[in-house]
């Protein structure tokens, strides 16, 4: 297949619970699901940045119980696309090579663009250009990955090491766990540092060869996956299922990063700046809200008023919050749960969410 027919096919990681944006982001219904900045759920707007890049179709992986969701979610948007749902959570590795299975028995081999449902770009446009750059990387069988340029030392993202050089592309030095702030500092000091967006474009073909050197018990675990045809690895159902489920149980849990991206040749990084945001807390969120003239966000438009309130956020999902003599918090409103939160404190979201599963399990033992 040459480079002028290959098929480009999004396959967008869509499993996560996302438990730092609790409560309103929880195990039945997470952030993907909800409409955070007022222009659509987080997984809508996902798809719809993809359309400039004209895709016959898309792949959502996901957790099973969001498999319906999922493909409502295509369905108002108009897109055609397949929904793989996991027997469990195994992480990005698995997931890219389950997509990958079910790729290879669509097309003879096509590129894939991998990325997660949870961000926030500002500029789509630039996005859809910075895309195409790196499905140009992968169709010279590379393993492409886009590079966020770092506007502040950021001690929460992993980083990618890579000197520019002519081109749009640079060859990818290492990637850099999550730094300390003198370390971040450091890197945007020196340069070619890029924060690691998990945004990823390659061949099936060349990504399976990976597995195959760098994660050969995964590629031995997903077999019995290749010998299914692409109705049945798409299948939650019945004895596809069962093997789906068997294997799932046989491989651990790793990122693509950890798994191949840190270990392989070929790499490449293409640079962007694209007003990207990775909302993994409510800190994040307010990256993609307008203020008013006081620092004050919130999309919930009537439900949220502020008195002599200043650099607060406010979420509602059916109730209305007053925020009063404030300053530096969020405010967080999703059935029966509140969350009130020192903007600062976003990090510790998740010792809540497990003492909340405590308590509910407690009450129904």
């Amino acid at each position: 297949m040459s480079g002028k027919t290959m098929k480009v096919v999004p396959v967008i990681m869509a499993g996560g619970a996302g438990t730092r944006l609790w409560p309103l982001s929880r195990e039945e219904k997470p952030k993907q699901f909800h409409d955070l900045s007022g222009e659509g759920t987080l997984l809508e707007q996902t798809i719809k940045r993809l359309l400039p890049l004209d895709p016959e179709s898309c792949v959502i992986v996901t957790a099973r119980r969001y498999e319906e969701a999922s493909y409502r979610e295509l369905a108002r948007i108009g897109m055609e696309g397949t929904v793989l749902s996991e027997p469990r959570p195994r992480n990005t590795a698995a997931a890219v090579l389950y997509a990958a299975s079910y790729l290879t028995k669509v097309y003879a081999d096509c590129v894939m663009i991998v990325l997660p449902a949870d961000h926030h770009i500002r500029k789509p446009d630039e996005f859809a250009g910075v895309l195409r750059l790196a499905v140009a990387e992968a169709l010279k069988d590379n393993l492409a990955t886009i590079g966020i340029k770092p506007l502040y030392p950021e001690t929460g993202y992993g980083y990618i090491k890579a000197p520019p050089g002519e081109g749009d592309a640079f060859p990818v030095e290492g990637f850099v766990e999550k730094p300390d702030l003198p370390t971040a500092e450091r890197y945007l000091e020196e340069g070619g540092y890029y924060w690691n967006s998990g945004i990823y474009a390659w061949k099936t073909s060349v990504i399976l060869e990976r597995f195959a050197r760098h994660l050969p018990r995964h590629s031995d675990a997903f077999k019995p996956l290749f010998a299914l045809d692409r109705d049945q690895i798409a299948s939650s159902e019945g004895g596809p299922w069962e093997i789906k489920r068997a294997v799932f149980d046989a491989v651990e849990s790793i990122s693509i990063d950890y798994g191949i991206m840190e270990k392989t040749d070929g790499r490449m990084v293409v640079p962007g700046d694209f007003g990207w945001g990775d909302l993994g807390s409510w800190n994040s969120i307010d990256d993609i809200l307008p203020a008013d003239a006081d620092g004050n966000r919130s999309p919930s438009g009537k439900k949220a008023v502020f008195v002599g309130a200043k650099n607060c956020s406010a979420f509602s999902e059916d109730k209305r919050i007053a925020v009063v003599g404030l300053s530096n918090v969020v405010v967080v409103q999703s059935g029966n749960d509140i969350l009130v939160m020192e903007k600062d404190a976003s990090q510790r979201v998740r010792e809540v969410v497990e003492i909340v599963r405590a308590l509910d399990s407690g009450a129904q033992s």
